[in-house]
C-alpha cells in the first residue's frame, strides 16, 4: 500500500488519487493529519527534499498500525487501488533505503535478493542547508493548509488576513532568527496555525532565507551536521508542523537542543492538547519544550480582526462573515470543502440520498431568503418535492435528519441549529457552494416556503419575499407567464391591488389559465362584471378550480341585471325570470 501511494505521488494524475485517499480517510474516522501529509509528502518528494525510500518507509509505518485498527479501510483502499491505473509498480515497495554512519550512499544497485553493493562514500557537504528552498517560495498550501472551495479564477486559497498577534508572533521570530531557538505555535484544531506561523516567518526573515520543511516521519538527525557550515550570513529555518509526530522520535528533542545551540530558528506547530500532553512531566519532549518561546493562536476571531476580514477582496472570506455560525473563520473555510463533497457524495445509488436531499432542502430553503432557521415540518415538506423514486434504502425522515445534523470532525453536521429552538439550517460553506453549483431553486421550494411558512418575526417573511420577487421580476419581463402570476399573488398579499391586476392582466393577456381565472375573480369583487366574464370563461374552460362556478355567479347577476331593465320595459316574461333568479331571498345574487 505504501508502494502504491509513493507510485501515485510520483504521478500525473496525482491530484484524483489524493482525492480518494483522503475521501477513504475521512470516511473511515481517520484523525491525525494524515489526509494532509498526502499533500506534504508529494510536495516534498517532487522538490527531492525526501527521497521515495524515505516517503515508503514513513507511510509503512502510519499504514500498518492504522489498518490493523481500521480492517474495513485497508480493504477499500486496496479495492480502491486498481482503479486508479497507477504504473504496475505501484504495488511494490521502494527501495530499501540505506544510511552510512559519518557519510552518503552516492549509488546503489540493487536485483532481486542482495548480492553485493557498491557504496561510494563522500563527506557530507557542509554547505548542503544552503540549497534548501527560499522563505519567499514558501506555499501554504504545500505546508498542508486545507484548500477551500473556489469558483473559476479564484485560487486554492484566499489571501491571509492578519490576526491581532501577528506582530508578537515576528517579534518572537525575529529573536529566534537571530539567537537561535525553538518558537512553537499553539492552538485548536483548524485554528489556523500553520497559516499563522507561515505569514509570521515571511514577515520576519528575509525572502532569500533558507527554509528546511520537514514532513511526517522524516529523520531529522542529519540536520544539525548540514547546518554546521552554512552561510553565516544567512537565516535558515526549520519548519516543524504538527510538532507532536516528530516527538515520537526519541532522537527528535537532541536534535532540538542541538539546533537551538547553534542558534538556528526551529518554528513549529502543535494542537494545545498535544503541547499540553508534551510540556509537562519529566521527559525529554518536556525539557525540549520548557526552552521554546509559545504563541497561541485563537479559534474565535475579534472584533478587530473580524473587521479586517469584512474588508478583504475575496468572496470567501466574505461568506465566512455571515455563515461561521459558532465555528472560527478558519474552521468555517478549513471544513467547508469536506461537508460540500460529503453531501454531494450522498446523492449517489446506494448513498444517503434521503439525507442528501433533505439538506438539499435547508440548502434551497435559505437561497429562498429563509436564513435564520426552520422547521423540521417544513423541511420535511419541502423534502417530498424533490424526487424520491429512485430511493430504494427506505430511510426515513428521522433518521435522514439524525444523519444531517450529526457533528463531523467533531464540530459541525452538516445542518446547524437555528436561531430558535427546535429549526435548523444548513452549514453555510454548502449554502455559498451551491449557489455557485445549482444556478437556480425550482419555483415548487419558493412556492411552498411562501404558502407555508410560519414567520417567527416579520422580517423573515420580508426577506423570503423580497428574495422571491428577486428571481421573478426578470423572468417576468421576459414573458414567463408564470412568474407574472407569482409576482400578482405577491403583489395582493401586500395590498396592492394595481399592481396584481396589472401582472394578473399581462399573464392573462398571453394565455395563463391561472392568471385568468385570478384577474376575473379581482374584476369581479370590484363589480366589473363584464370585463370579468371573458377571463373567467377562459380560466374555466382550462379547468381551473373555481372560475367555473364565480363564472355562473357573474352571469347571474348580470342577468338579474338586464332583466330588471327588460322588466322596466314592460316585459312580463322579465318579471317572472327575474322572481325565479331571486327566488328564495329576494335579494340579488352575491359574488363568492
Amino acid at each position: 500500500m505504501a508502494g502504491a501511494l509513493v507510485s501515485a505521488m510520483r504521478s500525473q494524475d496525482w491530484d484524483l488519487v489524493e482525492l480518494r485517499f483522503r475521501d477513504c480517510f475521512a470516511r473511515a474516522g481517520v484523525r491525525g493529519g494524515y489526509a494532509r501529509r498526502l499533500a506534504r509528502d508529494r510536495r516534498l518528494i517532487a522538490s527531492g527534499e525526501l527521497s521515495a525510500a524515505q516517503i515508503h518507509s514513513a507511510w509503512n509505518r502510519r499504514l500498518s498500525p492504522m489498518f490493523a485498527e481500521l480492517p474495513d479501510l485497508a480493504g477499500e483502499l486496496r479495492e480502491l487501488l486498481p482503479k486508479l491505473d497507477l504504473p504496475e509498480s505501484a504495488d511494490r515497495p521502494a527501495p530499501a533505503a540505506n544510511a552510512i554512519s559519518g557519510g552518503t550512499v552516492a549509488n546503489a544497485v540493487m536485483a532481486g535478493s542482495i548480492g553485493s553493493v557498491t557504496i561510494h562514500q563522500e563527506a557530507v557537504s557542509p554547505a548542503a542547508a544552503d540549497g534548501w528552498p527560499l522563505v519567499g517560495g514558501l506555499r501554504r498550501l504545500g505546508l498542508g493548509v486545507r484548500p477551500t472551495r473556489r469558483t473559476v479564477g479564484q485560487t486554492a486559497l484566499p489571501p491571509y488576513v492578519a490576526r491581532d498577534g501577528d506582530d508578537e508572533l515576528s517579534v518572537l521570530l525575529r529573536q529566534a532568527a537571530h539567537y537561535g531557538g525553538l518558537v512553537v505555535v499553539t492552538g485548536g484544531p483548524l485554528s489556523g496555525k500553520t497559516s499563522t506561523a507561515w505569514a509570521a516567518l515571511r514577515a520576519s526573515v528575509a525572502e532569500g532565507s533558507r527554509v528546511f520543511v520537514a514532513g511526517g516521519g522524516t529523520d531529522l538527525r542529519d540536520l544539525p551536521d548540514q547546518l554546521r557550515g552554512r552561510d553565516a550570513e544567512g537565516t535558515h529555518v526549520v519548519w516543524l508542523d504538527d510538532l507532536e509526530d516528530h516527538l515520537a522520535e526519541p532522537s527528535t528533542p537532541g536534535v532540538l537542543a542541538q539546533l537551538t545551540h547553534d542558534r538556528v530558528l526551529v518554528l513549529a506547530t502543535m494542537r494545545d492538547e498535544a503541547y499540553d500532553r508534551h510540556r509537562f512531566g519529566r521527559h525529554p519532549a518536556a525539557r525540549a519544550l520548557s526552552v521554546a518561546q509559545t504563541f497561541e493562536v485563537p479559534t474565535e476571531w475579534s472584533e478587530a480582526e473580524l473587521a479586517r476580514l469584512a474588508t478583504a477582496d475575496d468572496p470567501r472570506l466574505a461568506d465566512a462573515v455571515r455563515w461561521r455560525g459558532d465555528l472560527g473563520v478558519t474552521e468555517f473555510l478549513a471544513l467547508g470543502p469536506d461537508l460540500w463533497e460529503e453531501w454531494r457524495r450522498a446523492r449517489r445509488a446506494g448513498g444517503r440520498r434521503p439525507g442528501h436531499l433533505l439538506v438539499r432542502a435547508a440548502i434551497d430553503l435559505a437561497r429562498c431568503g429563509l436564513t435564520r432557521g426552520v422547521t423540521p415540518e417544513l423541511l420535511r415538506q419541502v423534502q417530498e418535492e424533490y424526487d424520491l423514486a429512485a430511493d430504494a434504502d427506505g430511510e426515513g425522515f428521522e433518521e435522514a435528519l439524525a444523519w444531517a445534523t450529526a457533528p463531523r470532525h467533531g464540530m459541525t453536521g452538516l445542518l446547524v441549529p437555528g436561531e430558535w429552538p427546535g429549526t435548523w439550517r444548513a452549514f453555510g460553506a454548502l449554502i455559498t457552494g451551491a449557489a455557485h453549483a445549482e444556478p437556480t431553486v425550482p419555483d415548487r421550494v419558493w412556492e411552498r416556503a411562501y404558502e407555508e411558512l410560519e414567520p417567527h418575526d416579520a422580517a423573515e417573511l420580508d426577506g423570503l419575499v423580497a428574495a422571491f420577487r428577486s428571481v421573478l421580476e426578470p423572468r417576468a419581463e421576459g414573458g414567463d407567464t408564470h412568474a407574472m402570476t407569482w409576482l400578482g399573488l405577491l403583489a395582493a398579499d401586500e395590498g396592492d391591488a394595481t399592481a396584481s391586476e396589472d401582472w394578473f392582466r399581462r399573464a392573462a393577456d398571453l394565455g395563463s389559465p391561472r392568471a385568468s381565472g385570478r384577474l376575473g375573480h379581482l374584476l369581479a369583487t370590484r363589480v366589473a362584471y363584464r370585463e370579468a366574464v371573458p377571463y373567467l370563461a377562459a380560466a374555466a374552460d382550462a379547468g381551473e378550480t373555481g372560475a367555473a362556478a364565480l363564472l355562473g355567479q357573474v352571469h347571474q347577476h348580470l342577468a338579474v341585471h338586464y332583466f330588471r331593465i327588460a322588466e322596466a320595459d314592460g316585459d312580463a316574461s322579465a318579471t317572472r325570470r327575474l322572481k325565479g333568479l331571486l327566488r328564495p331571498t329576494g335579494q340579488n345574487p352575491g359574488i363568492g
